[in-house]
Parts: structure tokens; sequence; C-alpha cells
């Protein structure tokens, strides 16, 4: 099931203006979600649905998650930790988080600022009634597994060191499995010049990609992760190494089977089965104009689809689009064939997929027991798919133009005769996103 066949809403909230803009719902045939003009409605209009959370020296709203058996929100700022209540963001406890005084002494004999030295929270998981947090303690990240219902009450502390940044610029992603392994998308090191996905934690072994190598990633920046069936999925956006004329960002898709064990004297402690592919959003035409850097995705289970925003480059004329992708797409494309250069003087040509229609199926018996199926040698020469997954429709869902959208969430409303797909898009215009936002603001409105 896809939404062409049904009808969205757009809603977006300029930051730096305070003004919502709903789209009104548009007609299948129609189903790009655009309108040449688009009603206005204040913030003071709308302002006796929303809720705020302030807090003095509260920064960083960074991280948020969700306690769905108590409706309580948990938020993660700048050396504080909160949780709220779901329906009118009152506070329910506060926990500060702050660094030692003799890391922040290391962290400014490095050469890094007050601001920087500080505890900025990067990761927020929730696993049954306990919190896994991470956070970048003055480029020193530490992780820690709290009582969900309590959050001073710690059970223990572990480094954070590939599982979470050491930078508060640098982006990743990381989820918790429901058998307790940790999937993260980081920076493994103080520079940043490490980026990984890893796995820790949990009965499997810990693997990583490959290190130092741009045909594995290639100065990525990590947008989300995803735990859907078989597989668990990274989307990130890097520089574009098949890309021969100048440097480019394209945004990636990228997945790894859940079972995988590494390999044997070939790939040790690597995966064995990451794959990547190009997600295609652009305007189409005789010459497409390419919205190639992804900033943020959600993904719908209940119908298989993940919607992106994507954005022109920082230094390009700001624009802005929306595009959605079905998984089965996404599943056909990792199905086809591979992109390969044999060396670095040749070109990238297609190489057929030796294992198409891969479920993360294992050997059962020989010196290869328990490894999945790809060939090892494979495995480390095939990782870039030849095929650029395809949005469910040519056209983007939304574009503005002189504005740069960072964050998309989705909900699903059903109407009196149809579903309703309400995309919340955040932006401020013609910026990149604050870093330092110091307002949470939620809609309660009834439906």
């Amino acid at each position: 099931m896809t939404p062409v066949k049904e009808t969205c809403l757009i809603a977006w909230l300029v930051t730096s203006l305070g003004v919502w803009e709903l789209v009104q719902p548009i007609a299948a045939e129609d189903s790009q979600c655009q309108r040449a003009e688009h009603p206005v409605i204040t913030y003071k209009e709308i302002s006796p649905w929303l809720h705020e959370f302030r807090m003095k020296n509260a920064v960083d709203f960074s991280q948020l998650t969700f306690d769905p058996g108590q409706k309580e929100l948990v938020v993660g700022a700048r050396n504080y930790l909160f949780r709220l209540q779901l329906e009118d963001l009152s506070l329910i406890q506060a926990v500060e988080w702050q660094c030692d005084e003799a890391t922040k002494r290391a962290c400014y004999s490095k050469g890094k600022s007050q601001e920087e030295c500080q505890n900025y929270i990067r990761v927020l998981l929730v696993g049954g009634d306990r919190l896994f947090t991470c956070g970048t303690n003055a480029f020193t990240p530490i992780c820690t597994n709290r009582t969900l219902s309590n959050l001073t009450e710690i059970h223990d502390q572990i480094s954070g060191m590939a599982r979470c940044p050491y930078s508060p610029q640098h982006n990743s992603t990381a989820l918790l499995t429901s058998s307790g392994e940790l999937y993260a998308a980081t920076a493994m090191d103080f520079p940043g010049r490490d980026p990984a996905i890893y796995r820790s934690l949990g009965i499997l072994p810990p693997l990583r990609t490959a290190q130092y190598n741009s045909k594995w990633l290639n100065e990525p920046n990590f947008v989300s992760s995803y735990d859907i069936g078989n597989f668990t999925y990274f989307f990130f956006r890097e520089n574009a190494v098949e890309h021969d004329c100048g440097k480019t960002v394209f945004s990636r898709a990228a997945r790894v089977c859940k079972n995988d064990i590494g390999g044997r004297f070939l790939l040790e402690d690597t995966w064995t089965t990451f794959m990547k592919a190009r997600l295609n959003c652009s305007r189409p035409g005789e010459i497409p104009f390419y919205y190639n850097e992804l900033q943020s995705t959600f993904f719908l289970p209940e119908l298989d689809l993940i919607y992106g925003i994507f954005t022109t480059n920082v230094n390009s004329i700001a624009a802005s689009a929306v595009c959605v992708f079905n998984l089965s797409a996404i599943t056909q494309t990792f199905n086809g064939p591979f992109k390969y250069q044999e060396n670095s003087r040749s070109a990238w040509l297609p190489y057929p997929n030796p294992n198409p229609n891969f479920q993360c199926g294992t050997m059962d018996q020989g010196l290869y027991v328990n490894l999945t199926e790809r060939n090892l040698q494979d495995a480390q020469k095939f990782i870039l798919m030849h095929e650029v997954i395809q949005p469910v429709i040519p056209v983007p869902y939304f574009m503005e133009d002189n504005s740069r959208f960072s964050h998309v969430a989705v909900d699903v409303v059903q109407g009196k005769d149809m579903l309703f797909h309400l995309i919340y898009l955040w932006w401020s215009p013609g910026l990149e996103p604050r870093s330092d936002s110091r307002t949470l603001a939620l809609s309660t409105r009834p439906r």
C-alpha cells in the first residue's frame, strides 16, 4: 500500500518566524502534494493546541524518545536528561549529567572550546524498563543504563567509544534490537576520521565496517537507522566514491544482516553482509535537478514507507524536497547487480549479483559453518549496488526553494473516506538548522 492512492497534508514550523503552513488535501492524481500557494496559519492561531517546555541553561534538545507505557517523553539535552508528561510537556524529572572537571580540563588541553567540552546527549534508547543513553562527555564519550522511571538510578556505566560521537558536531544514529544488540553509526575516534557502522553489546560478536576504506564509507553523515526483518538499515549521505568528475555528495541506504558474525581468516571482526545503494530524489527532466543530501527520514512500518527530506548542497542555492520510498524498492535494488571498480584506474561497471534474493541465510556445515552464505571475497569487493533506489513516484511529494528542511515526522490519520498522511517538517528559511534550540513544542490538538 502506498500513499499515492491516498491524500497527504503537509505542515511545517518556521522556527525563526513562528509560523505554521498547511497544504490542503489534494486528489490522488496530483499526489505530489505541491501547490503554487499555501494558506498560512500563524503561531498565535495554533497556540491553544501547543505546549512548550523550557528550562534555564538547558539547550540542544537533540534526542527524544517515548515511554509509551507511562505516556512520557524522555528528552536528552546538553548536560540534562528530562522526563515529561506527553500530553502537556509538564516536567516529571530533571537529571543533570555534567562532565567532571578532570575530563573538562583534558578536553581544553586538546584545544577544544568551553562550548564543545560539555556533555551533549547523542544516544537515547528505550529497552524494556531501562534507558540506554550516551553523551559526548567533553570528547570522552560515555554511556549509562538507567531505570526508565527514575533517571537518577544508574545500573552500569560503559565507554561510549564506537557508540556515541566524540564531537557534538558529528552526526550519528543508533538503535537497540529486541535481543539487546546495539547498532551504532558514528565516528570511532577523536578527530572523526574513522567512521563506522558498529555492533556491540548483546550475545553476537562485535562487528564494524572496514576501517579507512572509502569504498565502504567515505566521510559519511549518518542520519537514521531501523531494525526491519532480517536486516538493520542505515540511511546517510557521503562523498560519492563512484563520481569521477569532482567531489559530490550522494544519499545512501545501507543494510547488514543481524545474524552476521563476520568472516573467518578474511573480514574477521568485519561485516560480510554490508551493502549500500544510492537514493534518488530529483525533479525529473531532460537534465534532472537533484536533491542530493539526505537530512532526515521517518519510517512508517505499517505501510513499509520511508519518508526522506533531501536538500541541495550547503554552498548551493537553498532548496528542499520530500521523497518517499517503498521498502520493496529498496529490497529490489539490493537484489540487483553491483557496481564494481577493479582498480583506481578502471571505470565503475555493473557486475552480476552472485546472491540475488539474499535473505541472510547461513552455512550449516564445513569450515565456514554459521557464516552467512555470501562468499567472503565477494563480500570484500562488492559493496555498492549498480541500480539507484527510486521513490514511489518520479516527482518529489513536496518541494520548497530558498529553504532547508532538517527534520520530518509523519502521522497517518483516518478521515471520513480516506487516510491522510500528515507530514510535519522542521525548517529554518534559507539556513542550516540551529543546534541550540531552547524550546520544545508539541501539538496536542485532539483529532
